[in-house]
């Protein structure tokens, strides 16, 4: 159990909220909100529970929803900050869809997905041959280190129980200039604000961690990650079935998209966007240790 923040070290720590199964505490410095006992969670059998094949048979019901609202929008940011298409590692790609876009876009696409169905979902839809596993720096062979250009994590994030590790273990993934895309639900969004302690991003027990844009910067920043942009994103088609549940009412669509504005304007979205690259002297650091590695294979 975390007797300190397992971000900032304090041990300034209250109860958020005692669930049935699980319970939330809340840092009073920092503002992160998490579950004290992370290594607890058998994540393999929550994987298994929720990505089971009815989930899976699904996915046809929503590819279209799927493809607009999160891969589309994903390969438009890896044209934003990649001036070259290259090497992508995806971790917990689901059933495929980003990578799938990627690879018809001109990358050279890797995925590590924990869910069994989703991995064959993938193989069979896409063509796509997943790594199935959870995340673990050595399920990917020795010769992938060091040579992804981008490596990209959607709402993985929050499930990760040692962050910084996690955090970590990418850099030696990635080539010195590469980049690291990701999102994670917003702990201070407008969906946690309406239902507050029953928000289902707060009441789902596989969610370990909930981060804000301040607490997330300050975790990046101090495992060496240079913060290039991070923003708050609202997904219209959520947000209106949150209204409809809180206020058992239909908005008009014009106040619904007015909303959604406000909201990313003022970092209220139900999810945060983060672009990150390692720190400059990281990336002097590695240069050097590659000139000391390649001098010391000329003596040889």
């Amino acid at each position: 159990m975390h007797d300190s923040c397992p971000l900032c070290n304090s041990a300034q720590l209250v109860l958020f909220h005692q669930y049935d199964t699980f319970s939330l505490l809340t840092c009073k410095d920092c503002d992160l909100v998490f579950q004290p006992h992370p290594d607890q969670v058998n994540v393999t059998q929550l994987v298994a529970d929720i990505y089971d094949a009815s989930w899976v048979s699904m996915r046809d019901q929503y590819a279209k929803n799927t493809f607009t609202e999160h891969a589309i929008f994903h390969t438009l940011l890896l044209d934003m900050w990649f001036s070259e298409k290259g090497k992508l590692l995806e971790i917990g790609p689901g059933t495929g869809e980003l990578l799938f876009l990627a690879r018809e876009a001109g990358w050279e696409v890797v995925g590590v997905e924990p869910s069994h169905q989703s991995c064959a979902y993938a193989q069979e839809r896409y063509g796509l041959q997943l790594v199935h596993s959870l995340w673990n720096p050595s399920v990917l062979a020795p010769e992938h280190m060091g040579t992804f250009d981008a490596i990209v994590f959607c709402h993985v994030f929050e499930h990760i129980s040692h962050p910084k590790q996690y955090l970590e273990e990418l850099k030696g993934f990635l080539k010195p200039e590469g980049k690291i895309i990701f999102s994670v639900p917003n702990k201070n969004s407008f969906t946690n604000k309406l239902f507050g302690v029953y928000s289902p991003l707060y009441s789902e027990n596989d969610h370990l961690f909930h981060y804000s844009r301040d607490n997330l910067i300050s975790l990046l920043h101090q495992g060496g990650w240079e913060v290039l942009s991070i923003f708050s994103r609202e997904e219209t088609n959520r947000l209106e079935n949150h209204l409809r549940k809180a206020t058992q009412t239909s908005l008009p669509i014009q106040d619904i998209m007015k909303l959604a504005v406000n909201l990313q304007s003022t970092f209220q979205g139900h999810e945060i966007f983060c672009i990150a690259t390692r720190q400059a002297q990281e990336v002097q650091h590695v240069d050097d240790q590659s000139q000391t590695d390649s001098f010391h294979d000329c003596e040889k």
